[in-house]
């Protein structure tokens, strides 16, 4: 055991070699060791349109793959666009339609281009009041802010803590936590003056 597992690469070589000797003895590989394509499969159509269109569709599949093969393609042909016929000038005049003159807006669209307009207008008007109000509760917001920030609640604030505190000391248990808390935390007792 202790040989299988020093000589390892050995066998592994050995292995491979083996398999490639039995895949070369099967004839598993064509000319030059590339893989030899699967021969195709001759399907049989009962409708013969659709059997003779799938043998076209398959030739012109493999004579486009034989020319990506080459390296490269073959243009598609171009089909000659008919050269314009000059009308002699008197078929010209005869076939040439005048243009109508221009239309003018019946008083029924004209109305409605200034209903529309007008209304147009009103919603520019309403836009502009929005944006204004808009602006106007931003700045209000901003106030509000900077007088609350720069008030003074100090005293206010100073109240709701004692009161707060006094609250707490009430019961037996809150006050020999408090005790407890200014040992730990406090100075130490060297240090008290």
């Amino acid at each position: 055991m202790k040989w299988v597992t020093d000589h390892l690469q050995l066998i592994i070589a050995l292995a491979g070699a083996v398999a490639w000797w039995l895949t070369q003895r099967k004839g598993g590989t064509a000319e030059g060791g590339a893989e030899a394509p699967p021969p195709h499969e001759e399907k049989s159509f009962e409708d013969p349109e659709l059997a003779e269109r799938t043998r076209r569709i398959r030739e012109e599949i493999q004579r486009k793959i034989e020319q990506r093969a080459k390296g490269y393609a073959q243009e598609q042909p171009r089909i000659p666009r008919p050269e314009p016929v000059e009308l002699p000038p008197v078929l010209r005049e005869i076939f040439s339609v005048p243009e109508p003159p221009p239309v003018a807006p019946p008083a029924a669209t004209r109305q409605e281009m200034k209903r529309n307009a007008e209304i147009l207008e009103q919603q520019a008007t309403l836009a502009e009041k929005l944006r204004e109000a808009n602006l106007m509760k931003a700045a209000a917001q901003k106030r509000m802010v900077f007088e609350s920030a720069t008030a003074d609640h100090t005293a206010e604030r100073r109240t709701e803590i004692q009161a707060s505190l006094l609250g707490e000391l009430r019961t037996p248990e809150a006050l020999r936590r408090a005790f407890i808390l200014r040992e730990v935390l406090g100075p130490p007792v060297a240090l008290r003056g």
